[in-house]
Formats: structure tokens, C-alpha cells, sequence
């Protein structure tokens, strides 16, 4: 692998520097009962990362991370398992048994007969027994060709199809059964799709997390809220608003959360980091019930953000003036400004709009409701065309 153009301001490890106890870090108590370090090691490598990945996963390690986030999507599991292995090796952790792994069921494994392959690949890779938490990482089995650029997509790709996805899902409970998987969870998935799997789920197979995209800039409070009244603890990534995120995810619309004047005066005011200022703020807000995901490739980066998960940095005051409370007077700063859009993911019918990603406005419960639907709007789609003026493409 030839080694990027990175700053050395951006990489930069200094095994010198003293580590936090791992139990001073929060932790949440999961409907299962176990108990998740709210601060997890993020492994997305945005490219330029990647050939970084193990030392940082290491260095993170013997600072007193214990929560990893991984994924198959992210094409560095064999990476990861190396990190774990030699922070065991040289002693940071007496055994894997210490750490708290989520992973994650890419789309393009969601058929049936895929998913306990992938779950098996992800667990050899990982060089573990068994995953803490296996999350289904998008609600559909749309894929997009690695590194794709933002306007790629899929013909094949369909919507959130809940009986197609309960096939999925219950090859999950089985492997749980099966001691691979110790608790099960969602990421990327929205209301609709969640009311459904609940709805159909008993204790031992409901979720118990759902991961999606959180930071003071989009904080989906409303969402989050619903999602925690199901007895699922949320938590965010992009939680920093990912500044070395694909080229394909950005647009000019975005808004940068550390660039915020108001997450900058706090920073000032409390003598303390930018990035500290929105993790604390992950860590408080509702009653501390959540968490998040944050990488680094520094040594003092990467100390500052798990840091962040141990006491108060902010006052009431400050995280009021983030949240706001709905009222006039306290209006917070939440912007909408989601930065995953997921147009690589989009279905025909979408007709190009990010946006019914995530407005539960095509959710269906089975197949020959998508295929009823799929006629009527080709249908409809060919009068449009034949007739309007002018028809998006």
C-alpha cells in the first residue's frame, strides 16, 4: 500500500504519553443487560487513514479505549484483529475479553445464505469467538462499488422491504442463539423500519442499539428519543462532523460543527478543545443514556476524545445553549445539517432525492407491496414523461 501525502500534524503517536483508566469511562447499561463503554474507537479509514489504521488502533487501546467500531465495509477487519492482537502482545490488554467489539453486516451480505459467512469472515478476520454487537449497517441490501464517486447507483437497488428484511434478520437471532453474537443492533435505520422490527420481535431478538448519524449540528433528538422509549440506546458517528470524510459526501450545503461560533466560545471560555466541547456534549445530553464514535490518528487527539466521556466538561448552561429546549429563548443550534446523505444507496423510484432515504415515505412490508407500487409508478412515470414539460432524470 503506498502510504498518502498526510501531514504529520494529522499522524502522530507518542507511546510516552500516559493513558486514562478504562474504567473512569461511562458506560451504558444495554436492554440485554450488558454493560457498552459509551466511547468507541471508530476504524472508518477515509483512505487516507488506512494505512494508519493499526497503530492508531493500538495507541488507542493503550490509552484505555475498549470500544472498537468496525465494519466490513470499511475493508480493515484483518487490520483491526492485528491492533488487538498486539496491544495484547505487548500488554495494554490481558486478553480480547477486555474490549467491547460492535461490527457490522454490510449491505451486500443481507440475502439469507450470506449472512452467517459474512458474520464468520468479520469473526476470522477480527481473529475473535464472538462480537459484542453485530449491527445490520443499512436497512437495505443496496451496495455501491468501493470508493465509488456521489453519483453512482445501483439499478438494482430497492427500498426498506420489511419481509426481506426479517430474512435477514432472523438469520441474526439464530447466530446470536448460536453464541456468536452477543447482542444485536441496528445502524442507519429510521422510525418506520424500527416500529416494524420491533413489532415483531421478542425480547431475546429486538435490537438494543441503534447507531446513526449525531453531532450538534443534526442531533435528531425527536428520533432519538422514539428510539430510546424502545428500549434502544443510540449512538452517533460523524459525532466530530468527520472532516476527512469521502469527497463524495460533501456538499456545500454542509456546515462544520467545530466551526460553529458557539461550540468555538465554549471551547475558549473552558479552556478546552473543539472536538472535547462536541463529544462532552454526545456524552451529557439525555441524561447521559447515549454514546459515540470518534477516530484520531494522534496520540493527544486520541486521549482528548475518549477523555470526553469521563466527567462534565460543560456546564448546564452551555449544553442547554446547544440542545435548546425548544423555546424562543433557548433555541440550541441544531441545523438539520446531516452529512450523509446516502445518494449512492438511492432505488429507481426515489427519483434521485436523497431525501426519502430517510422520510420513511417508501417503506414497505412485503414484497408485493414494492411490486404493486413499482408497477403504479412506472405507470405514472411514463404518462409524466409523455406529457409534462419537463421530467427529472
Amino acid at each position: 500500500m503506498t502510504t498518502p501525502n498526510v501531514s504529520s500534524e494529522m499522524v502522530n503517536f507518542d507511546t510516552k504519553v500516559a493513558g486514562i483508566d478504562p474504567q473512569s469511562v461511562h458506560q451504558v447499561k444495554l436492554a440485554s443487560g450488558a454493560l457498552m463503554p459509551i466511547a468507541a474507537f471508530g476504524t472508518f479509514h477515509s483512505d487516507w487513514a488506512q494505512a494508519y489504521m493499526k497503530d492508531a488502533t493500538v495507541e488507542a487501546i493503550r490509552l484505555g479505549w475498549r470500544h472498537l467500531d468496525t465494519a466490513r465495509a470499511y475493508e480493515n477487519e484483518e487490520v483491526v484483529g492485528e491492533a488487538i492482537r498486539e496491544a495484547i502482545r505487548r500488554g495494554y490488554l490481558a486478553s480480547r475479553d477486555e474490549l467491547f467489539i460492535t461490527a457490522k453486516l454490510w449491505n451486500g451480505h443481507m440475502r439469507k445464505q450470506d449472512v452467517e459467512p459474512a458474520l464468520n469472515s468479520t469473526l476470522s478476520a477480527l481473529g475473535v469467538e464472538q462480537v459484542d454487537m453485530y449491527l445490520n449497517h443499512w436497512p437495505w441490501p443496496n451496495v455501491h462499488t468501493p470508493g465509488c464517486a456521489g453519483d453512482h447507483r445501483n439499478p438494482d437497488a430497492v427500498p426498506y422491504i420489511h419481509e426481506c428484511f426479517m430474512e435477514t434478520w432472523g438469520e441474526l437471532v439464530r447466530l446470536k442463539k448460536a453464541g456468536k453474537i452477543v447482542a444485536l443492533g441496528t445502524s442507519n435505520h429510521t422510525e418506520a423500519d424500527l416500529k416494524l422490527l420491533c413489532r415483531d420481535t421478542d425480547g431475546f431478538s429486538r435490537p438494543v442499539l441503534n447507531q446513526m448519524e449525531m453531532h450538534p449540528l443534526f442531533q435528531q433528538t425527536e428520533l432519538r428519543r422514539y428510539m430510546e422509549s424502545e428500549g434502544l440506546v443510540c449512538t452517533g458517528y460523524m459525532s466530530l462532523g468527520s472532516p476527512n470524510r469521502p469527497g463524495r459526501d460533501r456538499f456545500k450545503e454542509h456546515r462544520a460543527d467545530m466551526l460553529d461560533p458557539l461550540i468555538q466560545a465554549i471551547a475558549t471560555n473552558n479552556g478546552i478543545s473543539l472536538a472535547k466541547v462536541c463529544l462532552n456534549w454526545a456524552y451529557q445530553r439525555e441524561n447521559k443514556a447515549g454514546g459515540y464514535v470518534a477516530m484520531a490518528t494522534r496520540t493527544d487527539w486520541i486521549l482528548d476524545n475518549l477523555s470526553a466521556a469521563t466527567q462534565d466538561f460543560l456546564t448546564p448552561e452551555q449544553m442547554l445553549s446547544i440542545s435548546g429546549d425548544g423555546s424562543a429563548l433557548h433555541p440550541g443550534i441544531d441545523a438539520n445539517n446531516r452529512l450523509i446523505w446516502g445518494q449512492v444507496f438511492l432505488w429507481p423510484e426515489a427519483l434521485g432525492d436523497w431525501r426519502v432515504l430517510w422520510n420513511d415515505s417508501q417503506v414497505f412490508e412485503t414484497r408485493a407491496a414494492y411490486a404493486r407500487f413499482k408497477q403504479s409508478f412506472q405507470d405514472h412515470y411514463q404518462v409524466w414523461q409523455e406529457t409534462a414539460v419537463s421530467v427529472p432524470h
